[in-house]
């Protein structure tokens, strides 16, 4: 008579009913009770039964994540089933390979080198498809194989896998803050929302024989893990497919290194899209290494000219100009002790501040900060959320200390070089989160990924938040209007057809060690519209392009490309006679 492998009632014929309640023992946790020395012993050892983790989705229903099930054969028979003989244990993984190489073409021999001694299962395959499992449970079945086992597992899966890795991020299995084990988020979504995602597992307790194999457990008595929550995000899954293509066809003809693009409502905070490219696969955790990030939230930046429309902002809040006031043009000038020039180091006579945003003048930005004094120039950057976090339900958000008047480092050419977006660093979603008080009137809402959390207790909804207002509606009208006559009058690059847009490009040199690099810039453009209501705001971000350093001719076209698709997208009809 054969001997019947013993089991938790998950027949490896049979196959698990409870799979389908989502009790899954994915690995022994704990060994026994009692020191290695007093095996013989043994009463009981522990199993934890994982949860079946809660979806992703986007926000018309997409699935972004989800948990199947998978399929792995795992070896289950400890040293003292052998007596510790390494002839009995030899003889035994040749059996196994005997039966398994056939049908999974791998060796038990090898994989079992690698075996820690303190796991009383260890798994040889993984991801084995449900009809050849079927098989190799019957072979086992037939064989009588002893120690040897086909058990399902929740496998992560990310539909969309490129195209959402930065956001979605992945799981891992690891321990908690309390020290338990199972999955858990990485980064990104999976990451933030651990808590809602992973569910609750069951720990079971169960007994032993003699030598130390787990006995029959009636499925009656097993608890039910219950499964995670399902999360909701404001990310549209078709505007991210459109700005992942167009940032990819950025990157292509720009001879960019890499590119970042966020598209927001700025009167609600909702992220529509989060693009990073190069992406990380999510599906490929065992690839990932410091690649597996968010730049969008991570990565800081020196923004350049796009900083101007904070300056801006700030000279106009303060009352210091208006829009039809003049100032002369130079193409260097001295400040705190250090030049600061134009671009092109060449100076344009009188300009008015329109102008000023027009030509993207560092000289017409450094003149306003020295209008407005240090106090009230970095009192407009701290109302505008630069140098601290966004509040971003997004986890490891970067953020670097502005270096203010009043901080022992600081020096009075600090702010001169601030005023253009130098000597200041960001990341792309808090210049973007900044520039939509612009066009929000004048309020700054906290921007958020996750729309809703579904879990058998209710729906909890994220609820709009106003962080604070930066300056005033009517500042923030006069703003919107000079930013639409930059793309009118000078980035043409960034005209979108029936729309009236608003915006600003920028060309920031790159900091090194040594100084700024002399080649190399990052290219950007910020903008939103329609400028008579604005309802969404994009930033488009190409690291050292290779064809034109300037963000007019590389970052621009994206930007216009993403908004003439994206627009209508959202139910945003062109103009009767648009530009």
């Amino acid at each position: 008579m054969k001997e019947s492998v013993p089991t938790l009632r998950l027949h490896p014929v049979a196959f698990p009913p409870a799979l389908l309640l989502g009790l899954v023992v994915i690995r022994l946790v704990y060994l026994t009770f009692y020191a290695p020395g007093e095996r013989l012993g043994v009463q009981s050892m522990e199993l934890r039964l994982e949860a079946q983790r809660g979806r992703i989705l986007d926000r018309h229903g997409a699935v972004l994540a989800m948990d199947a099930p998978r399929y792995q054969v795992v070896l289950e028979y400890p040293p003292i089933a052998y007596g510790g003989d390494p002839v009995r244990r030899a003889r035994w993984l040749q059996q196994v390979d005997e039966i398994l190489n056939p049908l999974l073409g791998l060796s038990a021999q090898e994989a079992a080198q690698s075996w820690p001694d303190s796991w009383w299962q260890f798994p040889v395959a993984r991801g084995i498809p449900e009809d050849l499992a079927r098989v190799v449970s019957q072979r086992i079945e037939e064989t009588g194989l002893r120690g040897v086992r086909v058990m399902p597992y929740w496998k992560r899966v990310y539909p969309e896998g490129l195209l959402l890795g930065p956001v979605v991020g992945f799981v891992f299995f690891g321990k908690d803050d309390p020290g338990v084990e199972g999955r858990r988020g990485a980064v990104g979504v999976e990451k933030s929302y651990d808590e809602f995602l992973r569910g609750k597992p069951v720990i079971l307790r169960v007994p032993v024989d003699a030598e130390g194999r787990p006995l029959p457990v009636e499925e009656e008595a097993l608890a039910q893990p219950e499964p995670g929550g399902e999360v909701v995000l404001t990310i549209d899954r078709t505007i991210q497919a459109i700005v992942a293509e167009e940032l990819a066809r950025g990157l292509q003809e720009s001879g960019a290194q890499r590119g970042d693009a966020v598209v927001l409502r700025p009167r609600t905070g909702e992220i529509l899209a989060m693009v990073s490219l190069p992406a990380f696969d999510p599906n490929s955790p065992e690839t990932l290494d410091q690649g597996a990030r968010n730049p969008v939230v991570q990565d800081l930046y020196e923004p350049g000219s796009v900083f101007k429309i904070l300056t801006m902002a700030a000279a106009l809040e303060a009352g210091v100009i208006r829009p039809e006031d003049r100032y002369l043009d130079q193409g260097c000038v001295e400040f705190g002790g250090a030049p600061i020039c134009n671009w092109d180091q060449v100076g344009r006579g009188w300009l008015d501040m329109t102008e000023l945003l027009i030509y993207s003048r560092n000289v017409g930005a450094a003149h306003l900060a020295r209008l407005l004094g240090p106090e009230r120039f970095y009192a407009v950057l701290h109302a505008f959320g630069i140098g601290e976090p966004t509040d971003v339900d997004l986890p490891y958000e970067a953020v670097m200390r502005v270096r203010a008047y009043g901080d022992p480092d600081w020096r009075e050419a600090d702010l001169g070089r601030q005023s253009f977006g130098q000597a200041v660093s960001v990341t792309p979603l808090q210049m973007a989160v900044a520039v939509s008080a612009v066009a929000n009137d004048g309020l700054i809402m906290r921007p958020f990924v996750v729309q809703e959390i579904q879990t058998p207790e209710g729906v909890q909804r994220t609820e709009l938040r106003i962080r604070r207002r930066a300056i005033s509606a009517q500042t923030a009208w006069m703003l919107r209007e000079m930013l639409a006559a930059v793309i009118e009058r000078e980035a043409v690059k960034a005209r979108v057809p029936g729309y009236r847009m608003a915006g600003k490009t920028g060309t920031a040199q790159i900091p090194t060690p040594l100084g700024y690099d002399p080649r190399d810039t990052i290219a950007s453009f910020v903008g939103f519209g329609p400028v008579e209501d604005p309802q969404v705001l994009i930033l488009v971000k190409l690291d050292r392009p290779r064809r034109s350093p300037w963000g007019s001719e590389e970052a621009a076209p994206v930007f216009a490309r993403i908004a003439a698709r994206i627009l209508p997208l959202l139910g945003i009809p062109p103009a009767a006679s648009g530009p």
